[in-house]
């Protein structure tokens, strides 16, 4: 077995099948919009939909950064500490180390990101729900409307048989009417799919941001009690260091509950890569096959 399928072999499944990249990309879909034939209206909301969905994908990516730097951190204070012998003061060096760690600037501390993309992406939602049940209700009534028509025409040719020249005038003038009427719908139709397409994929991204903004806040309060915790052992020099508590003990007993935590807003982030591209890619087909 070569070296990448051993690599790849450890890997977990999400990270296999995980994309970094947007896909479909920007320019891409730019040039879709571009062909596509959309109201001014439409066409701004779903310029919006890509846009906000990209933003997404790189708020993705900067949390994968984020969560490779507290890694790297963390795990290099709890192996120095791991590595000590017990009821002794902690040298130079072990200060230096849990110094460097309680001024650590902590990224999850800057979660309105999050919530800033979230919002985005609900009143992206909104809009798009908005303008896509208002295009269905433009539809019913034009349904309406074709269908009276037809009826009345129905009407007029059935009652007036006298003045044929007249009924041949009448159905000239309806049909004629009766089709820009059906060119209308069938735009309306595809404003629709466009739109409902649009909603759906926003609202699944949404949610997801949801999830991320919860596991991004409870790191934050994890690490927030960390770096507390041996910043208050700092100020207390006299201490030793004690295998089953103090600082060594608090790191202890955090180290599987932060290192899961940190798995766990891994993994959801190459899922949200994953739901992000899906959802680009059925807006993208909509427009594309509807061109």
């Amino acid at each position: 077995m070569s070296r990448d399928s051993t690599t790849s072999a450890r890997l977990p499944s999400y990270r296999l099948f995980a994309e970094h990249l947007l896909d479909p990309d920007q320019p891409t879909v730019t040039r879709a919009l571009s062909a596509a034939q959309c109201r001014p209206k439409v066409h701004s909301l779903l310029s919006d939909y890509f846009a906000h969905t990209a933003s997404a994908s790189l708020l993705c990516s900067h949390l994968l950064r984020d969560i490779d730097r507290v890694r790297v951190k963390y795990t290099s204070l709890k192996t120095i500490l791991h590595c000590l012998p017990s009821n002794q003061i902690p040298s130079p060096v072990v200060i230096t180390h849990l110094t460097e760690f309680s001024n650590f600037s902590n990224p999850f501390a800057a979660s309105g990101l999050v919530r800033a993309t979230q919002c985005q992406c609900s009143d992206l939602q909104k809009r798009l729900e908005s303008s896509r049940d208002k295009a269905r209700a433009e539809l019913r009534l034009a349904a309406k409307i074709k269908c009276g028509s037809a009826c009345l025409v129905a009407a007029i040719t059935a009652s007036v048989v006298v003045l044929i020249m007249s009924h041949g005038f009448a159905l000239i003038v309806a049909v004629p009417g009766l089709a820009s009427m059906n060119l209308g719908s069938e735009r309306k139709l595809v404003a629709v799919a466009r739109l409902n397409a649009a909603a759906k994929g926003t609202y699944i991204v949404n949610k997801d941001l949801e999830t991320t903004g919860r596991l991004v806040a409870r790191l934050n309060d994890e690490l927030e009690y960390m770096r507390t915790t041996v910043r208050f052992w700092l100020e207390r020099k006299e201490d030793k260091v004690q295998a089953d508590g103090g600082v060594v003990g608090v790191l202890k007993k955090n180290h599987c509950s932060f290192s899961d935590q940190l798995d766990e807003l891994e993994e959801h982030l190459y899922l949200c890569f994953m739901t992000i591209n899906r959802a680009r890619d059925l807006v993208l087909s909509q427009i594309s096959n509807l061109t």
